[in-house]
């Protein structure tokens, strides 16, 4: 029942490696953050083939139930990516909100340029 678990767990993150990799390729995944996603599946498939490598950290660190310390690391990265992200989308806010008040003042300044260049009548 163990090597059937093994088996999948390995595919599985082979299959996100693959999936990384071509959505990358497709330009739908920025490179920076492809390297988490492969550094996280790599981790996962040396921690599939060598299974007491968990238990060997576990141990280390003092959890007794060695694969509630795989669940918490990958909360606390999950977590910290989540974070991130609002970081990102934060930071885009603020700069769509300057470059619609640069677009308002610079089309107002073209306003009134036409203006002044159309001849009234």
């Amino acid at each position: 029942m163990g090597s059937r678990i093994q088996i999948l767990a390995i595919t599985a993150s082979i299959l996100v490696i693959l999936l990384v990799i071509f959505l990358v390729r497709q330009r739908k995944l920025r490179e920076e953050y492809c390297i988490i996603w492969i550094i996280g599946s790599l981790s996962l498939i040396v921690f599939s083939i060598w299974r007491g490598l968990l238990d060997i950290i576990g141990n280390l660190v003092g959890v007794y139930y060695a694969p509630a310390f795989l669940l918490l690391v990958g909360i606390m990265f999950g977590a910290l990516g989540f974070l991130h992200l609002m970081v990102v989308i934060s930071t885009h806010t603020d700069q769509n909100k300057n470059m619609a008040q640069e677009i308002a003042l610079l089309k107002g300044k073209l306003e009134e340029l036409t203006a002044r260049r159309e001849p009234s009548g």
